[in-house]
């Protein structure tokens, strides 16, 4: 997954993204740890299908926050890779690698199933349906990327050249190999990017549709819910993802110089911002995990 970073950064932009990721990160970790707090606690909540989903994208995001980003801040702050070893770089392009896109491909996912959710619930009634079709798929993605990865960095012959002055190291030399540098990007980047935003405008644009006959219905805040919820988490990815996505494929199938700078410095670190904000993003979605009931304590 990682791009070809072809030029040392220069050092103003390196601190501007140290100190804005860092202003972010603190505050952020609270309100993720403050969420999966409650979800631990809460029966009625981690016990709803829906929630999993959400909470799995949340707790990649929170160990994203307090393991890998804390190494990009390091390179960031002093410009160079610590400990400047390849091992070192090995590990920390497939932890980086994994982490991004398994959390693509999760919200991928949760995009489709919310159709599911919403319209076709009926498929989700037994046991064993609900292993095939919720389940499973979430299992897929935490075991098949990293599972990929570790192939192409670990197991695929061929000789890395790193730079320990460049973030990640430079590149891997995986991607010297055409067809499965396109795989990669296309497979893991390209499609669970395109996926998101047409399938939650879908969604929307069904609901709309239906509003009337759903609205006379016992679930229709549910779904109202489940909707919305989408719409506000898929809009973050599509901010951050879609169009790093869209620029590298231009790069990659036409124009190998387009924004060069732009994705060097700026384009390659959108992806921290979706881990960053959707703690926040969680928060909202989800005011069951903050609203109290108020008590009314007697007088006498």
């Amino acid at each position: 997954m990682n791009g070809t970073i072809i030029s040392e950064e220069p050092q103003w932009s390196r601190h501007l993204k140290f100190y804005i990721f860092t202003s972010i990160q603190l505050p952020s970790v609270c309100v993720a740890v403050y969420i999966l707090y409650r979800f631990y606690y809460s029966t009625k909540i981690h016990s709803r299908l829906h929630y999993h989903s959400l909470l799995t994208l949340l707790t990649i995001a929170f160990l994203e926050l307090i393991t890998e980003l804390p190494l990009t801040l390091q390179f960031l702050y002093s410009g160079r890779v610590r400990p400047a070893s390849s091992w070192f770089c090995l590990v920390w392009i497939w932890y980086n690698c994994s982490l991004h896109s398994m959390n693509l491909f999760l919200m991928a996912w949760t995009s489709i199933e919310r159709h599911i959710l919403i319209f076709h619930s009926h498929l989700l009634q037994s046991s064993q349906q609900k292993f095939q079709r919720h389940y499973l798929p979430i299992i897929f993605s935490l075991f098949y990327i990293p599972l990929f990865y570790f192939i192409c960095i670990f197991v695929y012959s061929c000789e890395n050249t790193f730079d320990y002055t460049i973030i990640l190291c430079g590149s891997i030399c995986y991607n010297n190999l055409p067809w499965l540098a396109a795989f990669d990007w296309i497979a893991h980047i390209c499609v669970p990017s395109s996926i998101i935003p047409v399938a939650s405008i879908i969604l929307l644009i069904r609901v709309v549709i239906q509003r009337k006959k759903m609205a006379r219905t016992l679930n229709w805040k549910t779904i109202r819910k489940l909707t919305l919820q989408l719409m506000f988490i898929s809009s973050l990815y599509s901010i951050f993802w879609v169009s790093y996505a869209l620029v590298i494929v231009i790069r990659l199938y036409f124009i190998p110089t387009f924004l060069t700078v732009i994705i060097n410095y700026y384009f390659f670190y959108s992806p921290y911002f979706v881990q960053l904000f959707m703690p926040f993003l969680c928060l909202i979605c989800l005011p069951e995990l903050w609203r109290q009931k108020l008590r009314v304590v007697p007088l006498i």
